[in-house]
């Protein structure tokens, strides 16, 4: 009886998703801040504005053959909701963070080998900002070389983020700064946390974002 009960368990259970044939994305620089240097910051960049468009019709290529939303026909919040929906439902299908060999956390992280899962979400995050990006011409790729953010060691210092020109700069901040990488990765480190599993953080930024709303632009 009990070998009958794991057999159903198991055949139960979602099939994981093998991601070894999935293209990987590594910086030439790994790492953020004070860890990088300009010049290694602007090499960052290059590669990945040389590799972005590519990188996003790969994606919708994979996302279609899993059951995920198609970007280019879906837009804005539509897509960003569809997204995190679909996140939701087949995360346990991903590689788990609990079970990544010890390494880096984001965003110091290797994005392949047995970690090529990060390759993938730093991609799911790119689309969500090609989303934004496509609605609202404010916003932009860029690196996000504020002096006050590398100073202050954040997460985004010198890295590749969605940035937009403030109407009314400050010494303090003369861009709106959105890292969507940070939250991406936060939820496929902890997907049980209640703001993964019963809000829609994804939908509220993208909407946030598009509309200007806590942005001073």
């Amino acid at each position: 009886m009990m070998n009958l009960i794991q057999r159903w368990l198991a055949g139960s259970a979602a099939a994981s998703w093998d991601l070894s044939g999935y293209p990987p994305f590594e910086l030439p620089h790994p790492g953020s801040g004070a860890a990088l240097t300009e010049a290694q910051a602007q090499q960052n960049w290059a590669y990945w504005q040389a590799t972005l468009a590519g990188r996003q019709r790969l994606l919708r290529d994979w996302l279609l053959a899993h059951g995920g939303p198609d970007p280019q026909a879906l837009q804005g919040t539509a897509y960003a909701k569809a997204l995190n929906a679909w996140a939701k439902a087949n995360w346990p299908r991903l590689p788990a963070f609990a079970r990544l060999p010890r390494h880096k956390p984001w965003p110091d992280c290797a994005r392949s080998g047995p970690f090529i899962v990060y390759s993938l979400l730093g991609d799911l995050a790119a689309s969500l900002g090609e989303t934004i990006i496509r609605a609202n011409g404010h916003w932009r790729w860029g690196l996000n070389l504020d002096a006050t953010d590398l100073a202050d060691d954040m997460a985004t210092s010198r890295r590749v983020v969605l940035l937009a020109d403030l109407t009314h700069p400050t010494p303090e901040a003369r861009e709106a700064v959105l890292d969507l990488e940070a939250t991406i990765f936060s939820d496929h480190r902890f997907p049980d946390s209640p703001g993964f599993v019963h809000l829609d953080s994804w939908s509220t930024a993208v909407a946030d974002a598009i509309a200007g709303r806590h942005y001073d632009f």
